[in-house]
C-alpha cells in the first residue's frame, strides 16, 4: 500500500470523521450509502469504495471461517473473531489515512473501487 496525497484541503472537521466511521466501520453496509448520495465529495466516495470491496469480502472470509465445523461444533465463532480483529485494524487504518487527506491503493481493489464508483453513480 503506497499512501498518495489527493487532496490539499483540510479533512479535520467533524463530518468528514463521521464519513469516515461510517464508511470503515460499517463496511459495504455504510460505504455504498455514501457512494450514492448526491453531496459526497470524491476523495469520500473513494474511501468509500475502498472500504465497500473490501468489506465485503471480509464479510465472504467472516462467514466462511464462521462455517467451518470446528470440533463438530457449528457454527463456531472462535476463529472468525480473527477476521473480525483484521477488519477493525484496517478500519482504523483506513480512519486515519482518511482524516490525514492520503489515500492509499491496493492494486486488485483499485479497479473493483473505480467500477463501483461508476457502476453506482449511473443508478443515481
Amino acid at each position: 500500500m503506497h499512501p498518495v496525497k489527493t487532496q490539499t484541503r483540510e479533512v479535520s472537521d467533524m463530518r468528514s470523521f463521521a464519513n469516515a466511521f461510517i464508511a470503515y466501520i460499517m463496511g459495504f453496509v455504510g460505504g455504498i450509502p455514501l457512494i450514492l448520495m448526491k453531496d459526497t465529495d470524491e476523495f469520500t466516495k473513494k474511501h468509500a469504495a475502498y472500504s465497500s470491496v473490501l468489506g465485503f469480502f471480509a464479510w465472504l472470509a467472516f462467514m466462511a471461517v464462521w462455517h467451518m465445523p470446528v470440533n463438530k461444533v457449528y457454527p463456531h465463532f472462535g476463529p472468525a473473531i480473527y477476521v473480525v480483529y483484521a477488519w477493525l485494524i484496517y478500519a482504523l487504518f483506513g480512519i486515519y489515512t482518511y482524516m490525514r487527506g492520503r489515500l492509499y491503493r491496493i492494486p486488485g481493489i483499485d479497479g473493483l473501487a473505480e467500477k463501483l464508483i461508476k457502476g453506482l453513480s449511473n443508478a443515481v
